[in-house]
């Protein structure tokens, strides 16, 4: 799982270095000719943080202004392609696009099950977040699912495959307003 994560990080990357995928094209490209069955705007609480944004590689699920979406370890930008394929994605423009995105808040099991998951590794004495369940459906009919938890402030997202998350593919949302700030010496 980890590696098709990664994988769509890396068609990530070939947008951001082509240009059309940095925070500032994203803001500027024009989604003029998006087909009317293209997810546009975002539902609650993924608008926070969140954005489509149109590329010459179709739409992808980017940072919204103000925000920055982030690999820890590999400190690369993360957007989420329409197109989820592996590598070298096709100029496929406003064909490759989002027919849905599905927002549900999580609880009781299945937020425990996949914060459990998720949370491995961080501070256990750490306040309770917000989950939310994301699906999303392109035009080629491809499926990903991802969770976001939500701390006000700053979030995290993690993909996940039926009900099996990895969490290798976490990645953190920071408000650029509210970067969080190193709590000592740093190694």
């Amino acid at each position: 799982m980890a590696k098709r994560f990664f994988a769509h990080l890396l068609v990530a990357s070939v947008l951001v270095a082509s240009g059309v995928g940095s925070p500032k094209a994203a803001d500027e490209t024009d989604c003029t000719g998006s087909p009317p069955q293209a997810v546009m705007t975002l539902p609650k609480p993924l608008d926070k943080w969140g954005q489509i944004a149109c590329t010459q590689f179709g739409h992808v699920l980017a940072s919204r202004k103000g925000w920055l979406w982030v690999l820890p370890r590999e400190r690369s930008p993360v957007m989420l392609p329409s197109q989820m394929v592996d590598r070298m994605p096709a100029p496929l423009g406003n064909k490759s696009y989002f027919t849905s995105i599905e927002v549900a808040r999580v609880n009781g099991q299945e937020f425990e099950e996949v914060y459990r998951t998720f949370h491995d590794g961080f501070d256990a004495q750490e306040t309770l977040p917000d989950g939310y369940r994301v699906d999303l459906t392109s035009v080629s009919g491809k499926k990903m699912r991802l969770y976001f938890f939500d701390y006000d402030t700053y979030a995290w997202g993690m993909e996940c495959l039926g009900d099996v998350c990895d969490r290798n593919s976490r990645f953190m949302i920071l408000d650029k307003d509210h970067m969080p700030q190193p709590r000592g010496p740093s190694i």
